[in-house]
């Protein structure tokens, strides 16, 4: 089978839509907040301006703590420390 992409005279190249680049902008604030913290993910979602992410912090025999973040993209560095 031939793909019908590969086909077509009209094909274009597909290109990263502006939630993509949302994402891939919160999975770099993903890997701050957890290289900051050294906390486990449990959940990150991606906002207009800010992306929320959602860690598990261990207590020394204590149940985790869950914390919620919500942090400005263009200003990850700051905010998660």
């Amino acid at each position: 089978m031939i793909s019908v992409l590969a086909t077509s005279a009209h094909a274009q190249a597909l290109r990263p839509t502006p939630s993509m680049n949302r994402l891939a902008d919160c999975t770099e604030v993903v890997e701050h907040v957890l290289s900051k913290t050294s906390g486990r993910l449990l959940s990150f979602r991606q906002g207009a301006e800010k992306c929320t992410v959602i860690i598990l912090l261990q207590k020394d025999g204590e149940r985790p703590e869950k914390i919620v973040l919500h942090i400005d993209r263009n200003q990850a560095s700051a905010d998660a420390e």
